[in-house]
C-alpha cells in the first residue's frame, strides 16, 4: 500500500496467490481479489451497519474501489486522512471490518453465509458451536507461516476461576486471567508464565445520556431526540444544554462521582500494584506533551460530598451502573468503583449484563447509565480522534459532544496541514472541553497478558487492543 501525495486515497495490492479457506463442507471459494476487499468493507460500512468499527472508519472513509483484480483503493473523505488509520482498519484494533468472499455471499446468500466461516488466515474452521468452542486445523503453505501446532481450539469459559482450573488441570494451555490472580496461578503450575498481548488497557466509565450534538454526519438535525436522553431527576448526571441550571446540577454530580473514586488504591488493591491511576481518556500522563495540570483529578469524597449537597443530593442518589463481565476491562475494578460511590452514599446497583447483549443500546443511542469500557488505549498525543464521541451511526460511547467540540479532533485528520504541536493542542483542547464537563470518569490502566501453561514453549504475538489472543501460528509446543 501507499499514501497518495494530497492524502485523498491509499491504494492497496491484493497478494497473488492467497487463498479463502475450504469451507468445512468442503467448497474451495478460491483466491482474494481486489473486489472482494471492496465488497467486505463496503458491505461493513453501508448505511444502518452495525459492525463495530464501522462509525471509526466511516469518519474517514468515503468507500473502497477495485481498479482491477489486484488493486483496491481507500478513497478519503475531504482529503481528512486519520493519523492511524492502519490500526484502526487491521487486526491490530479489535472486531475491525474483516475480509471475507464476495462469491460466497453471491451464491449462498447471506444467511447462509454468515453460518459458513471462511477467512484468509493461518488456521481454517472446522467446527463452531455457539457459546460452546470454536476448532480450527492448519493451512497447509500458508504465506505468512505454518502453523506449527496440529490444531487450535478456543473454548468459551466466562468465568476466571474455570480458567484458572482448566489451565491447572492442563484442559487449555493459554488463558487471559484477572491481574491480581495472575501471581498465584503462575505460582500454582510448575513452569507457567504471563505473556503480554497488548498495550494497557485504559479502563474508564462514561456518563452515558449525555447527548448534546446538533446534527449527525449527514447534516441531519438530531438535537434532544436520542431516545437516551433522559435530563431528569432520575438519571442527574445528565445534562440538558437548553437549561443552565440542569448542566450546572449535572457537572456538579459528574464532578462528584469523579473526586470519590480513589484511583491508586485500586491499582494497589485490585491490580495488585500493577498499572497506573488514570484521569483521562486521552492516555495521558504527567510529563506527557498533552498533558496539562488541569487534567488532574485527586481522590476527593469530602469535596464530592459538598458537590452532591450543592447539586440537591445530600446523601448521594439510587442508580444503576453498567460494567460488562469478561471483557478487556476487569469487572472487579469496575465494582470496586461502585464501591467507592457507595461511601459517598449511593445507592449503586452493578449492571452485570453481557457487553453483547447490552452493545444494541449504544448503537441506537438509548444508553442513559453509566457504564464501564475502555477508551484511548494507546493513543498519541498528536494524533487523537474522537470518533466514539461523534454523532454517526454506529457504536458509540451514549455521549455526543457537540458538533463544534468534534470539529477540534477533526483538524488532527488533516495530515498534509496539520504540525505535530497543532496536533498535540487539538488533542488538549478536545479534552479540556470533555474534562471541564466531566463527562468521563477514568480509573486506570490494565496490564493486558494471558498465562501460558509450560508445555508453551514459544509464542510471539502482535500487540492489539483487544486484548486477546492471537496469532496462533507462532505457537510452538514442547514434546513430538
Amino acid at each position: 500500500w501507499d499514501v497518495a501525495a494530497d492524502t485523498s486515497a491509499v491504494p492497496f495490492t491484493v497478494r497473488d496467490g492467497d487463498k479463502f479457506h475450504t469451507d468445512w463442507n468442503g467448497n474451495d471459494w478460491g483466491e482474494v481479489s481486489a473486489h472482494d476487499v471492496q465488497w467486505s468493507f463496503d458491505d461493513a460500512l453501508r448505511e444502518g451497519s452495525i459492525n463495530q468499527r464501522a462509525q471509526g472508519v466511516q469518519r474517514f472513509v468515503t468507500g473502497f474501489e477495485a481498479i482491477d483484480d489486484r488493486t483496491v483503493r481507500m478513497n478519503i473523505r475531504d482529503n481528512m486522512l486519520d493519523p492511524r488509520w492502519y490500526h484502526i482498519i487491521s487486526n491490530t484494533t479489535l472486531g475491525a471490518p474483516v475480509i471475507v468472499s464476495k462469491r460466497l455471499y453471491d451464491e449462498m446468500g447471506e444467511e447462509a453465509a454468515n453460518l459458513t466461516p471462511v477467512g484468509t488466515g493461518t488456521f481454517r474452521i472446522t467446527e463452531w458451536v455457539t457459546d460452546s468452542n470454536v476448532r480450527a486445523e492448519p493451512v497447509e503453505g500458508h504465506y505468512r507461516q505454518q502453523p506449527s501446532v496440529a490444531s487450535y481450539e478456543v473454548i468459551l469459559m466466562p468465568e476466571p476461576l474455570a480458567r484458572i482450573a482448566a489451565l491447572q488441570t492442563g484442559l487449555i494451555h493459554v488463558a487471559r486471567v484477572p491481574l491480581k490472580l495472575i501471581k498465584n496461578t503462575t505460582n500454582n503450575i510448575e513452569g507457567a508464565r504471563p505473556q503480554v498481548v497488548g498495550p494497557p488497557i485504559n479502563q474508564v466509565v462514561m456518563f452515558a445520556g449525555n447527548y448534546w450534538a446538533q446534527t449527525d454526519q449527514n447534516g441531519e438535525n438530531i438535537y434532544r431526540t436520542r431516545e437516551g436522553f433522559l435530563p431528569d431527576d432520575e438519571h442527574p448526571w445528565i445534562g440538558d444544554p437548553d437549561d443552565a441550571a440542569s448542566m450546572e446540577r449535572a457537572n456538579k454530580v459528574r464532578r462528584a462521582l469523579r473526586l470519590g473514586i480513589d484511583r491508586q488504591t485500586i491499582v494497589d488493591e485490585i491490580q495488585s500494584g500493577v498499572g497506573r491511576p488514570l484521569t483521562n481518556a486521552i492516555n495521558s500522563f504527567p510529563g506527557d506533551p498533552h498533558w496539562i495540570d488541569a487534567f488532574d483529578v485527586p481522590y476527593d469524597p469530602d469535596q464530592a460530598s459538598a458537590l452532591l449537597g450543592e447539586a440537591g443530593f445530600p446523601n448521594c442518589f439510587p442508580f444503576k451502573y453498567h460494567v460488562a463481565p469478561g471483557k478487556e476491562w476487569d469487572a472487579e475494578v469496575g465494582g470496586a468503583v461502585a464501591q467507592f460511590w457507595r461511601e459517598l452514599g449511593c445507592e449503586v446497583t452493578v449492571d452485570a449484563t453481557d457487553y453483547g447483549a447490552a452493545r444494541p443500546r449504544l448503537v441506537n443511542r438509548q444508553k442513559q447509565i453509566p457504564w464501564m469500557i475502555q477508551a484511548g488505549t494507546n493513543a498519541v498525543p498528536d494524533a487523537f480522534f474522537s470518533g466514539a464521541y461523534r454523532p454517526s451511526s454506529g457504536f458509540n460511547y451514549g455521549i455526543e459532544l457537540p458538533n463544534e467540540i468534534t470539529a477540534i479532533s477533526e483538524r488532527n485528520l488533516d495530515l498534509a496541514a496539520t504540525t505535530y504541536v497543532e496536533g498535540v493542542q487539538n488533542t488538549i483542547e478536545w479534552w479540556s472541553y470533555v474534562n471541564n464537563w466531566n463527562l468521563v470518569a477514568s480509573v486506570s490502566t490494565l496490564p493486558t497478558s494471558v498465562v501460558l501453561r509450560p508445555e508453551i514453549i514459544e509464542y510471539n504475538p502482535y500487540m492489539n487492543t483487544g486484548p486477546e489472543f492471537v496469532a496462533p501460528e507462532t505457537v510452538v509446543m514442547s514434546g513430538p
